[in-house]
């Protein structure tokens, strides 16, 4: 049996305790190696790639850096076949494409929108070419689904603000127009992020200049889908999903300044609300979740500067005490996800229990106890400080905290950083 780790467990009342809202703050994780902005992001296998992206010097970067939220580490993986930035990209059948952006001609010896696409080979660790998009687009966005990827928005090489989408269809091998959807409004450096059977699109530049403009697609309905603004236009946002919830993340807004700004929408309400801002503002960063943990890398400043921390977020929602399962037992966050020192979860029993309450390495393996014995019904605070067996200190990663009573059990996620 291991021995309990550092914790604390306390009653935090019966059935009819007021919520305890959860607290939620971004952290520091291992920095990108090769700071930039404008890169691309696709998460592949639970792992982060952040490929491409523009230098200090404003040159066009071919190196592609893939980073291992268990592990909270980076590794340098195959560079680009053509070094770019603004580019997009997404999932398809294992693979990662990166489509379009401005990259380096070598013919002209200077910097141009391209419709060049790369496939990255995993088994491979290489990039080689792909099919290329029919038309020159930087700024854009893609997404897959269902054998196809579509590539939309952006501009041309003329910077003409486009709103038209092509489809890759892996069926035919090949990309195509599409001309059964556009956007509503013509935009490049917006953030699109898949929501239930469709994509979410919002923000971006304009002829207009920044956008608060949320639309929704789904492939195969022609109408666009009109959701609540943002509450300020902003382009050079960063979007990802996660917990059932779409961030709008930093971005320059139509004054000019660079944000720290987070906005969470809720799609079951249609209702964008304030999220925990960035510890500093930044525009054309990118944004990734694995598992239940928000990622933000590079980006630059409101001065230009390239930002050189890498950021975590978890958000918690509020927890009722009063509320367990339909099987009377619930476990929940109730502190700060990813986490440094001291989080903390908190139990909830409809009757009195006698639990289990234990921490699991991502390979399985049992590494703490929390708590074993009766519990009085009600609501009960659990802390852990990331120890294991005899106080030893657990490395960083990804730890699943198990609650079981009798053959009732309940699970929640932590990712421990150091």
């Amino acid at each position: 049996m291991w021995k309990r780790a550092l914790f604390h467990l306390a009653l935090i009342g019966g059935l009819c305790a007021p919520p305890v809202l959860a607290q939620s703050d971004w952290v520091q994780i291992a920095p990108m190696p090769t700071p930039r902005t404008a890169a691309a992001v696709a998460v592949l296998n639970g792992q982060i790639y952040v490929m491409g992206g523009r230098d200090a010097a404003g040159m066009a970067l071919g190196v592609v850096e893939r980073y291992n939220p268990t592990a909270d580490q980076w590794t340098t993986v195959g560079s680009l076949d053509k070094p770019r930035f603004n580019a997009a990209a997404a999932v398809l059948s294992g693979q990662i494409l990166l489509i379009g952006g401005r990259a380096f001609d070598d013919d002209d010896d200077e910097l141009e929108v391209t419709e060049d696409v790369e496939v990255y080979d995993l088994s491979r660790d290489r990039w080689e070419s792909f099919d290329d998009l029919e038309g020159e687009r930087e700024g854009l966005a893609a997404f897959a689904v269902s054998g196809f990827v579509y590539a939309f928005g952006g501009t041309d090489s003329l910077q003409t603000f486009l709103s038209d989408a092509e489809v890759y269809d892996e069926s035919v091998g090949d990309w195509v127009d599409y001309p059964f959807w556009e956007l509503s409004v013509p935009r490049a450096a917006f953030a699109a992020v898949p929501e239930g059977d469709g994509v979410l699109i919002f923000g971006g530049f304009s002829t207009f200049g920044p956008l608060a403009d949320v639309e929704h697609y789904i492939p195969g309905d022609p109408s666009d889908i009109p959701r609540a603004p943002l509450p300020e236009s902003r382009g050079g946002l960063a979007g990802a999903g996660v917990n059932d919830l779409i961030y709008a993340i930093g971005g320059r807004n139509a004054a000019g300044v660079v944000v720290d700004r987070v906005d969470v929408y809720n799609p079951a309400q249609d209702l964008w609300s304030p999220g925990a801002a960035l510890p500093e503002p930044r525009e054309a960063a990118v944004a990734a979740a694995v598992d239940t943990v928000l990622y933000v890398f590079g980006g630059n400043t409101d001065s230009g500067a390239l930002a050189t921390t890498s950021l975590a977020l978890m958000t918690t929602t509020a927890v009722e005490p009063g509320a367990p399962s339909a099987q009377g037992l619930a476990l929940e966050l109730a502190g700060p996800n990813p986490f440094r020192a001291v989080t903390a979860l908190t139990l909830t029993l409809e009757r009195p229990r006698t639990v289990t309450v234990a921490v699991y390495d991502a390979l399985g393996r049992q590494v703490a106890m929390l708590h074993q014995g009766p519990l009085a019904a009600g609501g009960h605070r659990l802390d852990w400080d990331g120890s294991g067996e005899a106080q030893h200190v657990l490395p960083s990663g990804l730890y699943l905290v198990r609650a079981q009573a009798g053959s009732t059990h309940a699970v929640q996620r932590l990712t421990r950083l150091r």
